[in-house]
C-alpha cells in the first residue's frame, strides 16, 4: 500500500511538474511576443494580448474594456522606444496563471517608467490573454 502511494504521489508530482513547466514556458514566450509588439511600435497587437473586459490598474488610473484598452495602448505608439519585461514568479492555478514581474518602458524622449506588476491570466482556446494588469512603481 505505501509503496503504491509512493508510485502515485511521484507520478502526480512529476506530471503537476511538467505542466506548470508548460504553462510557463506559454506565459513566458506570450511575454516575449508582448515586448517585441511593443519594441516594433506595434500597439495594436500589444492591446491584443488583453482579454475584452481585461482592466489595467496602477498609477491612478483604472483602464477597464476593449475600447479604453485599445485606446490606453495606442497612446504610446510612437512614444515607446523599449519595454522589458522581467518574470519574478508564474503560479498556474488551471484556466488561470499569476504572473509577478517587473517591467522597464524606456520612452523615446528618455524617461523611463519602471513598474512591479501583477498579470492574471486567463486561459482562452489554446493561449492566454491577460484578464487584470496591475501596477506600481519600483
Amino acid at each position: 500500500m505505501k509503496k503504491t502511494l509512493l508510485v502515485a504521489a511521484v507520478v502526480f508530482g512529476s506530471k503537476y511538474s511538467y505542466s506548470q513547466s508548460i504553462v510557463s514556458d506559454k506565459i513566458t514566450a506570450l511575454n516575449k511576443e508582448i515586448e517585441n509588439a511593443f519594441n516594433s511600435n506595434n500597439m495594436e497587437k500589444v492591446a491584443a494580448f488583453y482579454s475584452d473586459s481585461a482592466v489595467v490598474m496602477g498609477g491612478g488610473m483604472n483602464v477597464t474594456g476593449r475600447s479604453a484598452l485599445d485606446k490606453y495602448w495606442m497612446s504610446f505608439k510612437d512614444r515607446g522606444s523599449s519595454w522589458k519585461l522581467e518574470i519574478d514568479k508564474i503560479e498556474d492555478f488551471g484556466n488561470i496563471v499569476i504572473q509577478r514581474g517587473r517591467s522597464y518602458l524606456t520612452s523615446t524622449s528618455g524617461g523611463q517608467s519602471n513598474v512591479r506588476f501583477l498579470l492574471i491570466w486567463k486561459k482562452s482556446g489554446d493561449t492566454y490573454k491577460v484578464l487584470y494588469d496591475t501596477f506600481t512603481r519600483l
